[in-house]
């Protein structure tokens, strides 16, 4: 478990993000940590696309993304390509 700049050094938007953090080196999380909210920005670094876990969606690295986020569900993103999660 570590931040975003450790994986991500070449994308300097990722030293600025102190509330998500990759578990190993494929899997992004983005845990809510204010009671109440639903709904949070996830920025996914730059230089690969990302798989949303919940949904299959590929999205862009390098930019901000609107997660949903009700109770029973984490923000969770894997790179996309990484040998160890299937592909939708």
């Amino acid at each position: 478990m570590r931040p975003l700049f450790v994986d991500f050094p070449q994308d300097e938007q990722t030293s600025q993000v102190g509330d998500q953090f990759m578990l190993g080196p494929d899997l992004l999380i983005a845990p809510v940590i204010k009671k109440g909210v639903r709904q949070r920005q996830v920025y996914l670094p730059g230089g690969t696309d990302w798989v949303d876990a919940w949904s299959g969606e590929t999205l862009p690295g390098g930019k901000a993304v609107t997660a949903q986020a009700p109770v029973e569900k984490v923000p969770v993103y894997w790179r996309k390509g990484s040998p160890y999660f299937f592909e939708f």
